[in-house]
């Protein structure tokens, strides 16, 4: 990690726990189509409190920008075959089946925050709950998503009423919000008591992430981050790590139910053709997943939380 010596202490105070003294990290990397990134200064940062990574200063894409963003790059970068599709619907049963192991209220009202293509709407309506999609594109299949509502925004604008949700959903969306910790007290408040709150977001502490910047390193590029890519897909502009969770919890009142890492032991050979540049690729991630279960910092964070 590279860090200054006297970390700078910023007029803005940080997000998740309040306080301005941060780690330079790096710069981020610039996407040619966003030709004014670069007249912003963009640097990543680090709180040295609660571990939570940012971009600063805050970027100033519009909301439409982003809505044309995710509406024509997000989901067609995404790298699918049959047997990954496969491992994401197994992710999902597991997921809903945790849910209801911790839930204290009956199977009401599902709200899956960032919903996509309507996946976990279709598996969450099986198992008996009323249904709920809000994302700020609509990205619903026509096969998926049908018998659920949707929402078009985001989770202000649709204000629901308090304690509204028996459970809520939320996979890949807090690193891409600028608002994190209002978004979880939003959550929380439309989240019924005993009502389950399932998110899942990227270890920015992960064995991965520091190999990736060792990489940097060697390729002569030391100032760049390979963690948070605003400007490249999956457009992260934030990271969380264990710590940040937790204090993530304590900010907003949540019962921290379970913390786990995951991700990193996938049998890559089902996914990539022998021999391919991204078969090796995967090869070498594979080792790199099995050594991150050893020393517990995989890939992947799951936090279930309970109001």
């Amino acid at each position: 990690m590279n860090s200054l010596q006297n970390p700078p202490k910023l007029s803005v105070p940080c997000k998740i726990c309040g306080r301005n003294y941060f780690s330079y990290i790096g710069r981020p990397r610039y996407n040619p189509d966003f030709p004014r990134c670069k007249e912003n200064d963009y640097r990543i940062l680090q709180c040295q409190y609660c571990r939570y990574y940012f971009v600063f200063p805050e970027i100033d894409l519009t909301r439409e920008e982003w809505q044309k963003l995710y509406a024509s790059n997000y989901f067609n970068a995404c790298h699918k075959t049959r047997w990954h599709e496969q491992l994401r619907q197994k992710e999902r049963v597991e997921r809903l089946k945790l849910i209801l192991k911790h839930l204290n209220v009956p199977r009401g009202r599902f709200l899956d925050m960032g919903c996509g293509e309507g996946l976990v709407l279709d598996q969450a309506s099986a198992l008996g709950f009323e249904t709920y999609g809000l994302d700020i594109v609509n990205n619903l299949s026509p096969c998926h998503g049908t018998q659920s509502q949707f929402y078009w925004g985001d989770i202000f604008q649709a204000q629901f009423p308090d304690d509204y949700f028996s459970a809520i959903y939320m996979d890949s969306v807090l690193e891409h919000l600028t608002n994190p910790l209002e978004t979880i007290k939003e959550l929380k408040r439309v989240l019924r008591p005993g009502g389950v709150l399932l998110i899942v977001v990227p270890n920015e502490d992960s064995l991965e992430n520091d190999v990736k910047k060792l990489a940097y390193r060697i390729v002569s590029e030391s100032d760049t981050y390979g963690r948070i890519k605003p400007f490249y897909s999956p457009f992260h502009i934030q990271g969380f790590t264990t710590r940040t969770i937790k204090v993530v919890c304590r900010m907003c009142g949540l019962r921290l139910l379970e913390l786990r890492e995951f991700g990193g032991k996938y049998t890559f050979w089902k996914d990539e053709r022998f021999g391919t540049k991204a078969f090796w690729s995967g090869l070498v991630l594979n080792l790199i997943g099995l050594v991150s279960i050893i020393n517990q910092r995989q890939i992947q964070l799951l936090i279930l939380a309970s109001k």
